[in-house]
């Protein structure tokens, strides 16, 4: 038990902000430019939903995040001879970054006030279920059930709510709820799906993409 405690105690002094931030322009909620001694600010955006055409609000500010000596160790033999204008919109360059085994995290921060925990995960059954879909793995389905049954009825996720979904080394998503672990599971298409959200060919914000992708390239 001692050492699950510790585990989990190291895991939240790693996501400790530096005091430094960056804000999301539409929402104004801050993102810390670092999380820990690893992970670097790369970009942040808006999730927003559309219950009709024309008609949308906004979930979630995200801001995601990458171990910028991991980026180095994976990219950077293949990508550095490249400026970040000629990285920019190249699908190479973003596949191998939700390939590659990059310790990432993505930060979401709930800006609707009215949300439930269940719709929330009505939101990643759509979003990630239609990247999973689109793998043409056999076992989605059960895959996406294991990811959104993280997200129990007895979390309470009020305005400014806090949820890190973290890829660790050997391709292990963990999730957190205002600093408290939810789960984990070792897949790298999850992993992969999910950051497809926000680096990936659909995009939930492209200026948040472009973002994510110059930043990532300056620490090549």
């Amino acid at each position: 038990m001692s050492s699950v405690i510790s585990s989990r105690l190291s895991l939240l002094l790693n996501l400790e902000d530096n005091g430094i931030y960056v804000y999301e322009r539409r929402t104004g909620v801050p993102f810390p430019s670092a999380l820990g001694p690893s992970l670097k600010l790369c970009g942040v955006g808006l999730r927003q939903k559309s219950l009709i055409p024309f008609i949308s609000f906004d979930v979630y500010a995200f801001g995601v995040y990458a171990a910028d000596l991991d980026i180095k160790k994976y990219l950077s033999e293949k990508y550095r001879k490249f400026s970040a204008s000629k990285l920019q919109g190249k699908k190479e360059f973003t596949d191998d970054l939700m390939e590659s085994d990059i310790f990432m995290a993505v930060r979401l921060q709930i800006v609707r006030r009215d949300l439930s925990i269940r719709f929330l995960r009505s939101v990643f059954e759509e979003s990630v279920g239609s990247t999973l879909h689109k793998s043409g793995e056999s076992d989605y389905k059960e895959l996406l059930q294991r990811f959104t049954s993280q997200f129990k009825d007895e979390y309470k996720i009020p305005h400014g709510s806090v949820i890190h979904l973290l890829r660790e080394k050997g391709h292990v998503l963990r999730m957190l709820i205002n600093g408290q672990e939810v789960g984990s599971i070792q897949s790298k298409l999850l992993c992969k799906s999910i950051l497809a959200l926000y680096v990936g060919e659909e995009v939930f914000d492209e200026p948040a993409k472009e973002e994510i992708e110059n930043n990532v390239a300056t620490y090549l």
